[in-house]
C-alpha cells in the first residue's frame, strides 16, 4: 500500500470543533472529513477555472451576447410579453 503524504492544517478552534462534530456524526476520522472537503473544493475550483477558460475562448471567437440584449431580456421577465433568451450571434 502506498503511503499518502501528510499535511498540517491550522484551524480555528470553532472550525476544529465543527470538523470533529461532523467526523463523530459520520463515524469517520477528522482527517477523512478534511480530505473530503479539500476534494470538493478542488473539484469546484477546477470546474470554475475550466468554465472561465471556456468563456474566454467563446469571447475570443465572437460567441457573445450583448449586455443590452441580456438586460432587455431580464427586464422582460414576469411580463406578459417576456422576451426569449437571447442567443449568441
Amino acid at each position: 500500500m502506498r503511503k499518502t503524504p501528510s499535511v498540517t492544517v491550522r484551524l480555528s478552534p470553532e472550525l476544529d470543533k465543527q470538523v470533529a462534530d461532523v467526523a463523530r456524526a459520520l463515524d469517520r476520522p477528522a482527517s477523512w472529513v478534511i480530505e473530503q472537503v479539500i476534494k470538493d473544493f478542488v473539484a469546484v475550483q477546477e470546474w470554475h477555472l475550466a468554465a472561465i477558460e471556456e468563456g474566454i475562448r467563446d469571447a475570443e471567437a465572437g460567441r457573445v451576447v450583448s449586455h443590452d440584449e441580456v438586460a432587455a431580456w431580464v427586464r422582460s421577465w414576469d411580463q406578459t410579453d417576456e422576451l426569449p433568451m437571447p442567443g449568441c450571434k
